[in-house]
């Protein structure tokens, strides 16, 4: 079992599954075929379908055209496949980090330790902002308002509900595209 705690939201076809699996690990494929879209655990993450998401997404991508998106968070970043590592585009920052690590060890950092949502995920300040406002549903995120790069303060006091998708566009447009900084920093222990 890939995730220890999963919500299904709705099932991925098996064409999107057959147009995706040749670019992804073959862990990626499997856990698409066995769960399909949903949440994991506390909600902050969500396993996507790279055709919805490439739909979605349509010209705007904070990412590489080729890279798949396999995850979102409820606070827009997206995490990437591409060229054999894993990409988090944290657009709210402008930044993108990598890794190259097995997809277990990703989901791994996706659980609920502390230090690595605020070292690897920079979740600040989404926990203060979800007692507020609740666990954005599926396809909604938590949004600074007005977005950092135009002047937000990063109070969760001022943020608010928005489309993940439209959000991300936003940001893109209104900040540009965010640049590779660094590898992701793993917590002790990874």
């Amino acid at each position: 079992m890939v995730f220890a705690d999963f919500i299904p939201v709705a099932p991925i076809s098996a064409d999107t599954i057959a147009a995706y699996q040749g670019r992804v690990p073959a862990e990626v494929s499997a856990a698409w075929e066995q769960y399909g879209a949903g949440f994991l655990g506390d909600g902050y993450f969500r396993f996507v379908d790279p055709a919805r998401a490439d739909a979605m997404l349509g010209g705007g991508r904070p990412v590489p055209d080729d890279a798949v998106v396999l995850f979102a968070t409820a606070m827009a970043d997206l995490v990437v496949w591409w060229q054999d590592m894993y990409l988090v585009a944290k657009t709210r920052l402008g930044e993108i980090h990598a890794a190259s690590i097995p997809f277990a060890e990703l989901v791994a950092l996706m659980g609920p330790d502390p230090e690595a949502r605020a070292v690897v995920w920079d979740w600040e300040p989404y926990p203060v902002a979800m007692q507020r406002l609740g666990v954005p549903a599926f396809e909604q995120c938590l949004m600074h308002v007005p977005i950092l790069a135009m002047g937000g303060r990063g109070d969760p006091a001022t943020m608010d509900l928005g489309s993940l998708w439209v959000h991300v566009g936003l940001m893109l447009h209104m900040a540009g595209p965010p640049k590779f900084t660094h590898m992701l920093p793993l917590p002790s222990g990874q």
